[in-house]
């Protein structure tokens, strides 16, 4: 992940997900950004069903908001799950 972008109404988390295997494989990931006075976001970003051929990256960029809650600057940013599914074709 790259540093996050702080917006008026939310956070921009540039991601790239990359396949480190051996097989064309696609994925998912969830990831959790937390901040002071009870920011919370829960992202999910994945490759939309379209497998990466080994060694290859996608990058992206998420928006994580909660209304109401101030935008850290300093957020917590953790992956708490990727699921990888190989290519069956």
């Amino acid at each position: 992940m790259y540093r996050t972008i702080q917006t008026r109404t939310g956070l921009t988390v540039p991601v790239t997900i990359t396949n480190t295997g051996r097989d064309r494989a696609a994925y998912t990931a969830e990831v959790k950004i937390t901040g002071p006075q009870g920011f919370e976001a829960v992202l999910h970003v994945g490759t939309n069903g379209a497998p990466l051929y080994p060694g290859t990256s996608r990058p992206t960029e998420l928006t994580a908001t909660d209304p109401g809650k101030p935008v850290p600057s300093d957020p917590t940013i953790t992956v708490t799950r990727v699921t990888r599914t190989p290519d069956e074709g």
